[in-house]
């Protein structure tokens, strides 16, 4: 699928695929670690030399402000039951000091079985689910904090999956939230060799001003900070708050 099949919606300004894969084969044929192999060398054959120098140069991240989930979490929620949403091998969540307890929704299979032995071992679970129907299986009020970090563009029905998880979280909790800046310069510079284009597993394309209206219109607060939203990156970060 390309760059072409790319929609916006009349009402909203929503960019978003207008077809993608469905749920059941993001359980195995389209799950995340198949189809990063794939990506991975599309991106290499697409620009064979910024692609290279980009994962050279690795270390560079390590000079902005910190955006590790753990990071994060630390940073802007209370002690207790935290969930990653599309957890992977539940990996983000290792380093978590006492008192927060890990958790994870993986539509993956296998991820999400590597995940249940990471998380069981300090007090948590994961579950092998989809995003949308996996908050369900959760106490509401029982989060403090869920990451929501480099999966929001994949999902078939973000909005719906707010929606599902905001009593999920406890008064005051937090969702930190990481997505593709499609409103950044180099978006618009590079055109259809841009980072943020994956296709079909990115579904959706938020700028700033999208995410926010979807987030809020949702029920949360929403921030950025000082450098949640630069224009000069390629992914922003959004604390996404459950009023109390």
């Amino acid at each position: 699928m390309a760059a072409g099949a790319l929609g916006r919606c009349g009402d909203c300004g929503f960019v978003c695929l207008s077809r993608g894969p469905d749920y059941s084969a993001l359980f195995t044929t389209m799950a995340w670690e198949r189809t990063t192999r794939v990506e991975e060398q599309r991106r290499a054959d697409l620009r064979p030399y910024s692609y290279r120098f980009s994962k050279l140069t690795r270390w560079r991240m390590g000079l902005l402000p910190r955006t590790r989930p753990v990071d994060q979490i630390i940073s802007h929620a209370r002690p207790g039951n935290v969930v990653d949403l599309g957890c992977g091998d539940g990996g983000p969540l290792n380093g978590l000091p006492d008192g927060y307890i890990p958790h994870g929704i993986e539509i993956s299979t296998e991820s999400a079985r590597r995940a249940q032995e990471n998380f069981t071992a300090r007090g948590g679970e994961a579950v092998n689910d989809a995003v949308l129907t996996g908050p369900e299986r959760f106490p509401e009020g029982f989060f403090t904090a869920a990451v929501l970090r480099s999966y929001l563009e994949h999902e078939p029905q973000p909005r719906a999956v707010l929606e599902a998880l905001l009593p999920r979280l406890s008064p005051g909790g937090v969702a930190l939230v990481k997505v593709p800046n499609y409103g950044g310069i180099n978006c618009r510079v590079m055109g259809k060799r841009w980072c943020g284009f994956r296709f079909p597993d990115h579904l959706n394309y938020f700028t700033p001003a999208r995410l926010r209206a979807m987030a809020e219109g949702c029920g949360y607060r929403v921030e950025f900070g000082l450098t949640g939203r630069l224009p000069t990156s390629d992914n922003m970060h959004a604390v996404l708050t459950r009023p109390a």
